[in-house]
């Protein structure tokens, strides 16, 4: 199941129409323009002068962002194994397993 947080949250609404069936696009979040704080152009001419220091936490969530954009959205091996179980029909669901992830997942 697909969530689009994105969309318009009428149930009529043109974004719920419009995404359904649709494969949400990767979020690009370099290219979203940073916020500027509210001043005069004195103020913020000095906050450029600051020094920044990142904790060892936000060092360590960059470098694992970084490493995330080099990992491709869909294992395609993993994907042609199961498809080729499922042509073949040794493909098994366990409902069990199935059944306890799903009431897991709406907790």
């Amino acid at each position: 199941m697909v969530i689009d947080f994105n969309a318009s949250n009428g149930a009529s609404g043109p974004g719920r129409n419009a995404q359904a069936g649709a494969v949400p696009a990767k979020r690009d979040l370099t290219a979203e323009t940073p916020r500027t704080t509210e001043g005069s152009a004195e103020q913020k001419a000095g906050m450029g002068d600051a020094p920044v220091k990142l904790s060892d936490q936000a060092k360590q969530l960059k470098a694992i962002e970084e490493r995330l954009k080099d990992l491709p959205e869909v294992d395609s091996e993993r994907v042609a194994t199961i498809r080729q179980s499922i042509a073949d029909g040794s493909y098994k669901v366990d409902s069990e397993r199935l059944a306890a992830r799903l009431l897991a997942f709406e907790d």
